[in-house]
């Protein structure tokens, strides 16, 4: 299992409970999983996700984390 870290801007809070808002969300999840899983898991359409940066790298969905 891989730790990874989000922080969400803007609009994008709106979809996150109040405790997890415009702060650093902590997530576990399997290696080598794509970008995309976790930030749908929490709660965010990927279709409202203008930017993804990993390790200040932009990156798309597919990517490998």
């Amino acid at each position: 299992m891989l730790a990874v870290t989000f922080r969400f801007y803007g609009n994008l809070n709106d979809f996150l409970p109040g405790d997890r808002r415009n702060t650093l969300i902590e997530q576990r999840m399997a290696d080598h999983a794509a970008v995309k899983h976790p930030i749908e898991t929490l709660g965010i359409p990927h279709t409202e996700v203008g930017a993804i940066l990993v390790n200040r790298q932009a990156v798309d969905f597919a990517y490998r984390l």
